[in-house]
């Protein structure tokens, strides 16, 4: 069998970010349940396909796939798991931006679905570098997210980071890592800051 990994993208943020050039619906929470329903019918059709592929990573990117609520994200797992042959240690992960991942009650039940990885999009630990580039959580919500994740029982959490942000200096960044790594999260991605064309930013 040959191995596979399926990336879920989830269009839909509370607000979108000045840098980010993916796909996403801001205020979208009207179309939440067609859109569900939709990729639970896309699976299910592109799963013969995969017949002879086991399933070794899921992917729920975004979009803040977090904001979908777990209702709808365990649904769309039960899918995945029912329609495909997923391996029992597959890595199975769900981003999350820190403002939507602090109620444990909704993280234990994405775990409880199969869900064993978080990445929080913390981007930095600096409130003021956040605000300057439309993220709307700040460094005590990552705080806030980090034992919430804990007490869930995850126990693989990553962190992104995003470096050279507008007027960031070194000490900024050399700070935002210490403080990452003092709430030791399994993995760390660092991201170079990219002006894509059309987005506010750029």
């Amino acid at each position: 069998m040959r191995s596979l990994g399926l990336y879920i993208h989830i269009p839909f943020c509370k607000a979108k970010c000045i840098y980010c050039d993916f796909y996403s619906l801001p205020h979208g929470e009207d179309r939440m349940d067609a859109y569900t329903d939709a990729l639970c019918a896309h699976l299910t059709e592109a799963a013969p396909l995969a017949a002879s592929h086991t399933v070794d990573t899921v992917y729920f990117g975004g979009g803040t796939p977090s904001y979908l609520g777990e209702k709808r994200l365990c649904k769309i797992l039960k899918v995945i798991e029912k329609r495909y042959q997923v391996a029992r240690d597959a890595e199975i992960t769900l981003e999350a931006n820190p403002d939507s991942a602090c109620d444990v009650k909704a993280l234990r039940a994405l775990r409880r679905a199969g869900f064993n990885r978080i990445s929080l999009g913390v981007q930095s630990a600096d409130d003021g570098l956040l605000r300057a580039i439309g993220r709307i959580h700040t460094f005590a919500q990552v705080q806030e997210a980090v034992a919430a994740v804990r007490k869930a029982g995850f126990k693989n959490l990553s962190m992104d980071l995003i470096y050279g942000l507008p007027g960031q200096t070194m000490q900024q960044w050399e700070d935002t890592l210490s403080a990452v790594i003092a709430l030791a999260p399994e993995h760390i991605s660092c991201y170079g800051l990219k002006l894509e064309p059309g987005t506010p930013l750029y």
